[in-house]
C-alpha cells in the first residue's frame, strides 16, 4: 500500500478566527459581516486529506455548525465539540465521548452571576441546542426540562470582562474548568471535557493513524489543545497568552493559516526524507 506524505498527522483546528475569518461584506447600502473560509484553506485541506492526514476541527460549536460548512471542507475523523465535551464522527451516529455537567451546575451558575452581577447574559448548550437565560431571569433545573447541559457561557461587557474571567476563575473550584473563546464569552464546563483532553483521546482512540498530533487556535480555550498536541500552532491574530505557549506561530486567520501550517508540515517531511 502506498504511503501519502501526511500518513500518522492528525490536525486539529479551532474554527473562528482560525480556519474561519470574519468578512464585512455591504448588502443594500449596509454593512455586514459573516464567516468565510478562503479557497486556498480548503485546497488544502483535501490536499491533506488526499495524502494520508486526517483534518477535523474542536471547537466550541455544535456538530449541526460543522455540516454547514461540508461545501468547504469534510473533516475525515471525529470531530470534537462544545470544546471537547462532545466527540463523534461527522455523521454523528458514532459516539467516542460524551460528557455533559453534573446537576450543580445550577448552583454554580447562580453564584457566577450573584459575584458578577452585570452579565448580560448565559448561554446553556445541550446537544444540538441552546438555553438563553437574561440578567434578570432565574436560573432553576425546570428551566432544562431535563436535557443534559454540557457547558455555559456567560456574557461580560468588555470593560468587565478580565475582572469577572479571574472572578469566575475563582469560583469553579477543582470539578469545573473556565475559559474564554472570545473577549466577551466566559466558558464553563466540567474538568476533563476540554479540548486539550480531545487531543489525549483521540491519540488513544486513533493510534498510529495520530502518531503526530498537529492542532491550532487563537483564544483561551485553545491553550490546552496547543500544549497538548506534539506540534502547537498559533496563528498570528491569537492571543498573547496563546502564543506564549505555542510550538509555532503562523500567519493570520485572513492569510490562510490552515494552509500555511500545512506547507510547514511537507517542509518538514521532506526534510526527513
Amino acid at each position: 500500500m502506498s504511503m501519502g506524505k501526511f500518513d500518522g498527522y492528525l490536525l486539529l483546528s479551532d474554527f473562528d478566527s482560525t480556519l474561519a475569518h470574519t468578512e464585512v461584506y455591504e448588502e443594500n447600502g449596509e454593512r455586514k459581516a459573516r464567516k468565510a473560509i478562503s479557497r486556498e484553506n480548503c485546497e488544502a485541506i483535501r490536499y491533506f486529506q488526499s495524502e494520508g492526514g486526517l483534518f477535523t476541527l474542536a471547537t466550541g460549536r455544535q456538530l449541526a455548525w460543522v455540516g454547514d460548512w461540508k461545501e468547504s471542507f469534510v473533516p475525515n475523523t471525529y470531530i470534537s465539540c462544545l470544546n471537547g465535551a462532545h466527540l463523534c464522527s461527522p455523521d454523528g451516529k458514532e459516539v467516542v465521548f460524551s460528557r455533559p455537567m453534573d446537576a450543580d451546575f445550577v448552583d454554580l451558575a447562580n453564584r457566577i452571576r450573584a459575584a458578577c452581577p452585570d452579565l448580560e447574559w448565559v448561554t446553556f448548550s445541550y446537544l444540538g441546542g441552546t438555553y438563553r437565560v437574561l440578567r434578570g431571569e432565574p436560573i432553576t433545573a425546570a428551566l432544562f426540562e431535563g436535557r443534559p447541559i454540557y457547558k455555559m457561557v456567560f456574557y461580560a461587557h468588555r470593560a468587565q470582562s478580565d475582572e469577572y474571567a479571574a472572578r469566575v476563575a475563582e469560583l469553579v473550584g477543582e470539578r469545573y474548568l473556565s475559559m474564554r473563546s472570545w473577549i466577551n464569552g466566559i466558558e464553563v464546563q466540567l474538568r476533563g471535557t476540554g479540548k486539550g483532553d480531545t487531543v489525549r483521546r483521540l491519540k488513544e482512540i486513533l493510534g498510529a493513524r495520530a502518531r503526530i498530533t498537529v492542532a491550532v487556535g487563537d483564544y483561551e480555550n485553545d491553550i490546552d489543545m496547543v500544549r497538548a498536541a506534539d506540534i502547537g500552532y498559533a496563528v498570528a491574530n491569537a492571543v498573547p497568552q496563546l502564543r506564549a505557549v505555542a510550538d509555532r506561530v503562523t500567519v493570520a486567520d485572513k492569510e490562510s493559516a490552515i494552509a500555511a501550517i500545512i506547507a510547514d508540515l511537507e517542509a518538514d517531511a521532506a526534510r526527513k526524507v
